[in-house]
């Protein structure tokens, strides 16, 4: 199993890696231009009238012949290259080559072919959305003007000296998931080495305690229909998501074929979508009303998720025990693990919420903010829903189902109760309050039905399943982007 974690480890560093890789570029034919050469470019005239003008694109150096009323004048062998890509290769590495049916003279459409910077030329800035967006994009403002189609690596040094926003925005995010999986893959790895350490050493031990089958109700009807939504609205976002950011390759070709093509995929995608900000809104106002409603205390009580210093002290206390320094933490209702991935899924659905509605519709975005707003939404939108993903896949699945006490699934979520004897390891002192509240009898139900149990559990494996499909088909096709 440690080798299975090493594994992993491995794969999910080498994707990331892949994600952060400059698109392959061909060196042009013999015999043409370098359309890269520095010798080409001379300094951005552009003038910023306002802060957001002068965090977006355009701040880099432009071609010298980007003003010309033919952009290949003096161009040697331009009339022997035949085709756009001879020169300008890795210009298709764009959405809308992609993922529809486009080519360059769709929008580059003047003979011959001005510079953008051309008041002649259809992709002129100021008049690009009348001349080319709004042939797709009815109703499309002038804002989406200034939206980036051929979008260079958002890491890169160009990125940074002509697109600020997108560098800065890309770079805080790649480090919020490098940090994420800086701290929990060792810690998982090492958790998980651990508990088969222990699992090995005590092997032939015979376990003299017998279960008495009482089970105590962890979670209530509402909090586990809660869950069960949050989990179908996740896959569902999921497959789709992966399917449209995967669209060229043969893995996401498969995933849209049931939603009946990559249109399909994108409509189911957003409906999700709302129905998921719908409950993220509703669960708000749930807590609110129940903040009100109790007594003091209770935003920093055991039954809150809210973290307070005893969760700080919880972590170093459980970091010493993987190494056998100290006991185990002794949790209350919840652990500090279970408070991090719900307040994880808070700052998560922020981010690609906002985002997503962002781009749910270009044309109204880009009626109130500049087009290339959608360049960074894109971009922040992919890297948390990756790291939400890639934690929920490895990390949560590990805590849940991987690691030998779990698996192979922890099915108290779904049928919202535990055994007491695993509460008793699990979360004693929650147990050790509950009996001394006189609350204990109150929680203890009756064992669900054995159908229902399967059904839990086989919906529960079922997701397991779908989010491994789902990271390894990634991590493997991960080589095949361009985007």
């Amino acid at each position: 199993m440690l080798i299975f974690f090493r594994i992993y480890l491995s794969a999910l560093i080498l994707f990331l890696g892949m994600m952060m890789a400059s698109p392959t570029v061909v060196s042009a034919d013999k015999g043409f231009d370098d359309p890269n050469n520095p010798e080409l470019f001379i300094p951005s005239q552009k003038t910023n009238s306002n802060w957001l003008e002068a965090i977006g694109p355009g701040q880099g150096p432009v071609r010298r012949s980007s003003t010309k009323s033919d952009v290949h004048e003096d161009v040697a062998s331009f009339y022997h290259a035949r085709y756009c890509l001879s020169c300008h290769e890795g210009q298709q590495n764009n959405l809308h080559y992609a993922r529809t049916e486009l080519i360059c003279r769709d929008c580059h459409v003047s003979k011959p072919v001005a510079g953008i910077q051309n008041p002649i030329a259809a992709a002129y800035e100021d008049h690009r959305h009348e001349k080319v967006c709004a042939k797709c994009h009815e109703g499309a403002g002038a804002g989406m003007g200034s939206y980036v189609v051929h979008e260079r690596p958002p890491w890169s040094e160009y990125t940074r000296n002509d697109f600020p926003a997108l560098y800065w925005a890309t770079v805080l995010m790649l480090l919020l998931a490098g940090s994420v999986f800086v701290f929990f893959m060792p810690y998982t790895t090492v958790w998980a080495w651990r508990e088969i350490k222990h699992h090995f050493h005590n092997r032939h031990v015979k376990n003299t305690s017998s279960a008495s089958g009482t089970l105590v109700e962890r979670f209530t009807r509402s909090e586990r229909w809660m869950h069960t939504i949050l989990i179908i609205c996740f896959m569902a976002l999921s497959v789709t998501g992966v399917a449209w950011m995967y669209i060229e390759t043969a893995f996401g070709k498969a995933l849209v074929a049931p939603f009946g093509g990559a249109d399909g995929a994108v409509w189911v995608h957003r409906v999700f979508g709302l129905i998921l900000i719908t409950v993220f809104a509703i669960h708000i106002v749930y807590m609110i009303r129940s903040a009100l409603g109790r007594k003091k205390g209770h935003l920093t009580g055991p039954d809150s998720l809210v973290w307070t210093w005893r969760d700080f002290k919880a972590v170093h206390q459980h970091m010493a025990w993987l190494f056998g320094r100290r006991q185990h933490p002794v949790f209350d209702r919840w652990s500090w693990w279970q408070k991090f991935d719900y307040w994880a899924v808070w700052w998560g659905l922020v981010i690609v919420g906002t985002t997503g509605l962002l781009m749910f519709d270009s044309v109204v975005t880009t009626s109130v903010l500049p087009g290339w707003i959608m360049n960074v939404a894109r971009w922040v939108h992919k890297i948390e829903a990756i790291l939400a993903m890639a934690h929920i896949f490895v990390v949560h699945f590990f805590i849940e189902s991987y690691r030998p006490s779990a698996f192979p699934l922890n099915a108290h979520i779904f049928h919202g109760a535990a055994e007491l004897e695993a509460l008793e390891k699990e979360h004693p002192a929650w147990v050790e309050r509950m009996r001394e509240e006189g609350k204990l009898e109150e929680r203890i139900i009756k064992q669900p039905p054995k159908a229902v149990q399967f059904a839990f559990f086989g919906f529960g494996l079922a997701m397991v399943a779908l989010g491994l499909l789902l990271l390894v088909g990634m991590m493997v096709y991960a080589v095949d982007l361009s985007l």
